[in-house]
């Protein structure tokens, strides 16, 4: 029991409509998925369009979640881990070198570290945000690239890519001032889609070119990888529940009402063009915005891969091809990656994000062959919240 102790790990996943909570206990054979002790699932408040307007109702979720476990976990050495989701979190990716100082010119940790601060240093100044992670995509020496971390090598120039991901600064205050007067220990925290990725993404598909899409309540999560790093990440403010706005303006009915049209339960009598017409028109300006953040990394179309989609957004019936037509990318859903990752445990992709959060503990990180990135991404938030944070 005690080793199962020390393998216990809950993620807390607080979203604008839901948040959700899993407990699991990691096996010491990265062969066997890890086991779900228990999964909750709270209404939020709180929270709109992912960030916070209350911090006590945000405090309060956070409690109603931690008593609906059914045996108490938090008595237990537990390693918490959470999520950040606000609409906002966007990146950037920049270039940097500097020459190399020692006298042998063996690159050193030191020099890597040095190499990214200067990089971020001149990264263009991004009003009202901050950098919550920086993840290393390239490195070369001497104008060469090299495969993987230069340390040990010998050069005299060091150059680097890397992709800063930012976070607003009123976000990253609110969430500090919320987990700081609520007595769970909080030990890491990782942007959303990080996290889901890490269950809903294989091998092939970060190498080819993919983006994973999140369409949930009131935001919609970007991440996009090649070469087996992320090359973009973004949360936007729109999501299912404006379809459901857009709905209940557009055929004037109440909101409760729009919803039941638009999952298809409603026995009132409507217009199912028009319908369509709305539920379009909205898809349509969700994957402009899409388009807009891979215009930034030139990507646009240009996705081997194509798009997962995953969310509660993603089951509105035809969005795949809705999808596709606006996107021009092939379009895949998640549900059949989140039922193998976890050996059928879970079969809605929905909880991709909690369950993909147990996955990056350092005890974890430790048993588990994961990128490099993943092992030094929480660097960034840690010094953000080091006032909270052991």
């Amino acid at each position: 029991m005690s080793k199962e102790k020390s393998h216990l790990v809950v993620g807390i996943d607080i979203g604008s409509s839901t948040t959700k909570m899993c407990a699991v206990i990691h096996s010491e054979n990265p062969d066997i998925p890890p086991r779900i002790l228990d999964m909750v699932e709270v209404e939020s408040q709180g929270i709109y369009k992912g960030n916070i307007i209350d911090e006590k109702e945000l405090a309060d979720t956070i409690y109603k979640g931690v008593a609906a476990f059914k045996e108490d976990v938090f008595t237990r050495r537990t390693h918490t881990i959470f999520s950040l989701n606000a609409a906002g979190i966007s990146s950037i990716i920049n270039n940097g070198s500097i020459l190399n100082s020692s006298i042998n010119n063996e690159i050193t940790k030191l020099d890597l570290d040095r190499l990214e601060k200067e990089t971020a240093i001149s990264v263009a100044n991004i009003k009202n945000k901050k950098i919550i992670d920086t993840i290393p995509i390239r490195y070369k020496v001497d104008h060469n690239e090299v495969p993987a971390s230069p340390i040990g090598m010998t050069g005299k120039r060091i150059e680097g890519k890397f992709l800063f991901v930012f976070s607003p600064t009123l976000y990253i205050e609110k969430l500090e001032n919320t987990l700081s007067k609520i007595k769970i220990n909080i030990e890491n925290i990782v942007a959303g889609p990080f996290a889901e990725s890490k269950v809903l993404l294989n091998k092939r598909q970060s190498s080819a070119g993919t983006a994973l899409v999140n369409i949930g309540h009131s935001t919609t999560s970007i991440i996009v990888y090649e070469n087996n790093v992320p090359i973009l990440v973004s949360i936007i403010g729109a999501g299912s529940n404006d379809i459901t706005n857009d709905i209940a303006l557009g055929l004037q009915v109440s909101l409760d009402e729009a919803e039941e049209i638009k999952l298809g339960k409603s026995e009132i009598s409507y217009s199912k063009r028009k319908l369509e017409e709305i539920i379009e028109a909205r898809i349509e300006f969700i994957c402009e915005r899409i388009n807009l953040e891979l215009d930034k990394i030139n990507r646009r179309e240009l996705l081997p891969g194509g798009i997962i989609l995953t969310g509660g957004g993603s089951k509105l019936t035809h969005i795949d091809y809705m999808f596709k037509s606006y996107l021009k990318l092939p379009i895949k859903f998640a549900n059949q990656e989140i039922r193998e990752y976890s050996n059928e445990q879970l079969i809605d992709s929905c909880y991709a994000r909690v369950y993909g959060l147990t996955f990056f503990a350092p005890i974890v990180l430790a048993d588990y062959s994961i990128n490099r990135f993943i092992r030094n991404i929480f660097k960034n938030i840690r010094s953000l919240f080091k006032k909270i944070l052991p």
